[in-house]
């Protein structure tokens, strides 16, 4: 399409969208307050091409609970040009172009409900290993929700990397993207898990390569528990079990570089043992 017919028209291309049902992407940039079928609510607000103005307003945005649409700006999104026959509504009565200020209306919804059904169409066994791309669309202390391709689907927080975490939290930014692999899913919920460690390299498979017995290594005291001894986090995955030296420093040592001479390998069992030979000075 020309430019010059742009410049006459500028909702020709999403007055083209509307009827072939194309996904769209853009970026949110400002939270308003509209009034689109004259019910003040919150709109997520999208630059358009052409100098258009997108409105996504609140009921648009996602089936999912979330505290607020502030938190979605500077996130890009998936759209649609909202189609108020899906609605039930008139397209006659309900106009989703206002020509006089430039507004086009639009729907997060409706683009992932279609992407969810591209989704679900893929046969089972290119479902299930299946490594994809999604972006953080929630947290539980436990969990990750991640959304890929319209479906929201879930991450265990064993399965986010080898080694501890204790939480998911604060781990990753809500929008971040995360690569990871299908490992299980039911057509039936609609539900679906994924494992960002299954990519990675298991850091057990080289250990000899990092570590030997009789040498001494730096790490980091992740727990104390009595009668048992202190875990250190060597690194991602590693962690060893130790004791105590001739002196234990005073106060919480969680969290403390430490300085540990390695004991015993046995990378079946992926079991470290070893002897605390320094703390640093500032605990003592």
């Amino acid at each position: 399409m020309s430019n010059e017919l742009l410049n006459i028209r500028p909702f020709a291309m999403y007055e083209k969208a509307l009827k072939r049902g194309e996904i769209l992407q853009g970026r949110i940039n400002a939270i308003e307050e509209h009034s689109p079928f004259g019910h003040s609510m919150k709109c997520a607000v999208i630059d358009l091409e052409n100098d258009l103005k997108g409105l996504i307003h609140e009921s648009q945005f996602d089936t999912h609970k979330y505290r607020s649409l502030v938190g979605f700006i500077d996130h890009t999104v998936d759209f649609m040009v909202l189609d108020v026959r899906k609605q039930n509504l008139d397209p006659e009565q309900f106009n989703v172009f206002n020509y006089e200020k430039n507004i086009v209306l639009l729907s997060r919804i409706q683009a992932l409900d279609e992407l969810e059904t591209e989704f679900w169409n893929i046969p089972d066994e290119q479902l299930i290993d299946h490594v994809v791309n999604g972006k953080v669309s929630g947290f539980q202390d436990r969990a990750l929700f991640i959304d890929v391709s319209g479906v929201t689907c879930r991450m265990k927080i064993q399965d986010y990397e080898y080694g501890w975490t204790d939480s998911m939290l604060k781990k990753l930014p809500l929008g971040a993207p995360i690569t990871a692999k299908i490992i299980s899913f039911n057509r039936k919920k609609k539900t679906v898990e994924l494992s960002r460690k299954e990519l990675l390299e298991d850091p057990w498979e080289r250990i000899h390569t990092h570590y030997g017995v009789g040498n001494f290594y730096s790490g980091i005291v992740t727990a104390e528990v009595p009668n048992v001894g202190v875990f250190i986090r060597l690194r991602a995955g590693i962690e060893t079990l130790s004791w105590w030296p001739d002196r234990r420093p005073e106060g919480p040592l969680v969290g403390k570089s430490v300085t540990v001479a390695i004991k015993s390998i046995k990378k079946e069992e992926r079991r470290i043992k070893s002897r605390i030979t320094n703390f640093p000075h500032e605990v003592y």
